[in-house]
């Protein structure tokens, strides 16, 4: 679950670097981490929500 929550916000944080470079010649690090978390939270809840609940078939067993 966590590789899976990592990779698509680590690309976005390289790719963002490389064009802020390219383009502007300087780097907006804060914005750049913030919206990087938000995106690895975001993805972390959604995997998370997927995980179906085991109570349901334990009390359907006893």
């Amino acid at each position: 679950m966590f590789k899976k929550s990592i990779r698509y916000p680590l690309i976005y944080f390289i790719v963002s670097i490389i064009y802020q470079l390219v383009i502007h010649q300087e780097v907006r690090w804060i914005e750049n981490l913030f919206i990087c978390s938000a995106m690895f939270m975001i993805y972390m809840l959604y995997y998370w929500a997927e995980i179906p609940y085991e109570w349901k078939k334990r009390s359907d067993e006893s």
